[in-house]
């Protein structure tokens, strides 16, 4: 079939396409293709259209053309009612579903009392934001409120700033990087993550220039433990040593002193073992007489907010110096971070967000805790930005 004319229109109105091909080539074309794509999440139409040589012999051409792709065609008059049917009926399911969603707007405004009503429709906004991730109401409105007082506009950019007010951040590597000397100590219970984030620590500072780095396990006795974290000192290339008491640790204390950062890798022991978490702090202590020690606990967003609680009271005597939430990945809540760390009297250090090596680890910032309360989901390294 020849044409005169072929053409494609495309936009996301079906109705407004149509009225166009009508206006420009007339009601006598003919639909060569219709594709229906989504992009940015909005439909998005085209049709091509052809205009025939000449229309007497259009029925002609239109029944050879039948026979040989033995496939029959519907007339353009035809085609255009069935497209303006399908149009129809989007229109209809979009105009249903701005109901649906007014309902549950409306539905949902039942469960805010109403001085939280009261804010400006972007602060509003920010603030239902912040509760559907799991922030505790009155923290997630006193934030906003601080926002509106500072006449601050109500976006990632403001609680950004706001957020210094309730959380503190420090990088326990940026003395490391200045030239000091310490060792780091990793402590939590059993599952959270203490091995994967010693390799990440590790693998920041071999990227950063510091080279005098080792691993010190405390665990010999758990199957797989030591072959674990000898497996990624063996892809750093940094030494690994175990030392599970006092006596093993002065045996190998010449060899440790020499390195300018040591991570310690600290056994896994239930918050409620306090029995077995002392013996831990008598470890870390005799390390802290003979070397500067700094602890880190490490907390899983995986678990719930109230045992991450009791996991901080039952490793408390340690003298806690920072903490890291692990697993961020795992959870559709990370509001538990900013309830949490918001009545931490220590730092934040770093976030890790998946078992990659060195990818899925963070640095604790504004910056960063913004990007996971109120960047999109899923969370994981690839909501990130380096």
């Amino acid at each position: 079939m020849k044409y005169s004319l072929i053409k494609k229109f495309s936009g996301k109105n079906l109705l407004k396409i149509f009225e166009k091909i009508k206006e420009d080539v007339g009601s006598n074309a003919v639909i060569l293709g219709y594709d229906e794509k989504d992009i940015g999440g909005e439909k998005y139409y085209e049709v091509v259209v052809g205009v025939l040589n000449n229309t007497q012999n259009q029925n002609q051409t239109y029944q050879q053309n039948t026979q040989n792709q033995k496939k029959e065609e519907k007339p353009s008059t035809e085609n255009f009612d069935y497209l303006r049917e399908i149009s129809r009926k989007i229109e209809e399911m979009k105009r249903d579903f701005e109901g649906i969603k007014m309902h549950i707007e409306l539905i949902s405004r039942r469960n805010f009392l109403p001085y939280e009503l009261k804010l400006p429709s972007p602060a509003l906004s920010l603030f239902k934001k912040l509760i559907a991730r799991g922030v505790e109401r009155n923290i997630a409105l006193s934030i906003v409120e601080d926002i509106i007082s500072h006449n601050m506009k109500p976006d990632d950019s403001s609680f950004s700033k706001i957020i210094t007010s309730y959380v503190n951040f420090r990088n326990p590597l940026n003395d490391v990087f200045r030239g000091e000397r310490k060792f780091i100590a990793l402590v939590g219970p059993t599952g959270v993550g203490k091995t994967t984030t010693a390799a990440k620590i590790s693998a920041i500072c071999i990227m950063n220039g510091i080279k005098s780095v080792a691993l010190l396990g405390t665990d010999r006795y758990r199957i797989g433990s030591v072959e674990q974290i000898k497996k990624y000192a063996d892809i750093m290339g940094i030494p690994l040593f175990v030392a599970t008491n006092s006596e093993e640790l002065t045996g190998i204390w010449k060899n440790l002193e020499k390195f300018q950062l040591v991570i310690i890798d600290t056994i896994g022991k239930s918050q409620y073992d306090l029995k077995n978490i002392r013996k831990i702090a008598s470890l870390i202590k005799d390390i802290g007489s003979r070397r500067k020690i700094e602890v880190i606990l490490l907390l899983s967003c995986s678990q719930r907010e109230e045992e991450m609680i009791n996991v901080m009271r039952g490793f408390s005597e340690m003298n806690i110096d920072y903490v890291i939430f692990t697993k961020i990945d795992e959870t559709s809540y990370p509001g538990v971070i900013l309830n949490i760390g918001s009545f931490l009297e220590v730092p934040l250090a770093f976030f890790t967000v998946g078992q990659s090596v060195p990818d899925d680890i963070k640095v604790a910032s504004p910056k960063t805790l913004t990007e996971i309360l109120l960047g999109p989901p899923p969370l994981s390294r690839y909501a990130f930005q380096q």
